[in-house]
């Protein structure tokens, strides 16, 4: 990710967006993303959003826990508004999905696994790498008032462009509903304090050891939401089960990652860099396996390069702390 450095970190997290939340992620093939309208009309909001998430929470002097509500705000936003994704029962991605949950006009397992990606892939992960491939420049504005208005009138315009595509309309009273959550997140999010949880002592843990809490956390989540109804929906449990298994599944991950780093502030960029590889692994995997089963578009690749860029930024925060470490013992 070096040549990442190159652009102003502000320009970086808008490449960033797309990268992890369309491409890494496999929504798109490699030939999709980097054709420059599917680029700009469907790849492109992505980075938007996570400039937007990132620089309120800079500039209203916050903390992690409102950057993951403004991270809820902005999957809200394109799956419920955008898209319409979770309440259309045609939606061409949901397959089982659409006998196994849909229930009075949302497919609530999609729902929910939709706002988990976001949160995890579309606006923490970008955030953090964009952090740790520019550590001087943290708590820094990295766009101008100009810049981020041109942000949220790209996240705006992306509405009317994806309902030429889907005009799909959900209920009104739905819809309007959505709304009103987005602003109660985005309010409470600027009302809450920089630090929600007291400060305390980690446990010393491995950054490894965050990386498979990710990992596995976000394996299980996609298993069960959509491969196991589509080979096993006969013996599956009802979807409120699934739901609540999910969001059981997110809150002992979230448990046991607050107990490790002391709440969010006894742990470094090696521990944050660890937890996204960890995230994005599962879909590194299954980019090569969609390439065996859905016929070759370049996300073979996509994950060979992910593989290499991510070891290279790793020893280059070991790098950092190693040298940091030895300054303090000879100071």
């Amino acid at each position: 990710m070096d040549y990442l450095k190159r652009l102003s970190p502000g320009m970086a997290l808008l490449l960033l967006g797309p990268l992890c939340g369309e491409l890494l992620s496999g929504h798109q093939t490699l030939f999709e993303f980097i054709n420059p309208l599917a680029f700009v009309l469907t790849a492109l909001p992505y980075g938007f959003g996570a400039i937007i998430c990132r620089e309120l929470t800079v500039r209203w002097g916050k903390g992690w826990v409102s950057l993951v509500l403004l991270g809820i705000a902005y999957g809200l936003y394109e799956e419920f508004v955008v898209a319409r994704s979770v309440w259309d029962p045609d939606w061409a991605e949901l397959g089982a999905l659409r006998d196994y949950s849909y229930w009075r006009g949302l497919t609530w397992t999609y729902a929910e696994v939709l706002i988990h990606f976001h949160v995890t892939i579309s606006i923490i992960s970008s955030v953090v790498l964009a952090e740790i491939l520019y550590p001087d420049h943290r708590g820094e504005r990295w766009v101008t008032n100009r810049q981020l208005a041109a942000c949220f009138v790209g996240l705006a315009l992306w509405t009317p462009v994806l309902w030429l595509i889907n005009p799909f309309m959900p209920p009104l009273g739905s819809f309007a509903l959505t709304w009103l959550v987005i602003a109660g997140l985005m309010w409470l999010a600027r009302r809450l304090p920089a630090r929600v949880f007291p400060a305390r002592a980690g446990t010393s843990t491995r950054p490894l050891w965050y990386g498979v809490v990710a990992g596995v956390n976000m394996t299980i989540v996609f298993i069960t939401v959509f491969m196991l109804p589509d080979v096993a929906q006969s013996w599956l449990p009802p979807w409120p089960v699934s739901l609540a298994f999910v969001a059981a599944l997110d809150m002992i991950a979230f448990g046991i990652i607050m107990r490790w780093s002391g709440n969010g502030t006894a742990w470094d960029d090696r521990h944050k860099l660890a937890f996204v590889i960890g995230l994005l692994a599962f879909f590194i995997v299954f980019g090569v396996l969609q390439d065996f089963d859905e016929g070759f578009g370049g996300l073979t690749i996509v994950s060979a390069v992910s593989v290499w860029a991510f070891r290279k930024l790793w020893l280059t925060t070991q790098t950092r702390y190693a040298e940091g470490e030895a300054i303090e013992l000879t100071a």
